[in-house]
């Protein structure tokens, strides 16, 4: 299967500006999002059933993984088990990737981040 950046639906969502490749009807196992944030991810959230796992593309930032921060830069992948909770922080592009493909139901707020300085 191929998916073309031109073709992604483009959303807003709690910070980050998100360019969706596909979706779970489109391919089961996996879900693909290019991201970009100035500040990071302005909600604490997990999800009951999928990784997900992310490649930094440019920039650095934190990630908070139930309660534990992690410095992140470029190149580094982080990787998020289904059910742990986590946001970030920092002025970040990176590829998300969900496994199996993300899906509205499985994702539980946590809560709304607003002391968001980086």
């Amino acid at each position: 299967m191929i998916f073309k950046f031109e073709d992604n639906k483009v959303i807003e969502k709690h910070g980050v500006k998100m360019s969706i490749y596909n979706t779970k009807e489109e391919c089961p196992p996996a879900a693909v999002v290019y991201q970009e944030t100035d500040k990071g991810h302005l909600e604490e959230f997990y999800h009951t059933k999928s990784a997900f796992i992310y490649y930094i593309l440019k920039g650095k930032g934190k990630w908070i993984i139930e309660d534990k921060e992690y410095e992140v830069k470029e190149k580094d992948v982080v990787i998020v088990p289904p059910g742990k909770k986590f946001y970030f922080k920092g002025k970040l592009e990176q590829i998300c990737i969900t496994t199996p493909a993300w899906q509205e139901k499985y994702e539980k707020h946590v809560r709304y981040i607003e002391d968001i300085d980086e």
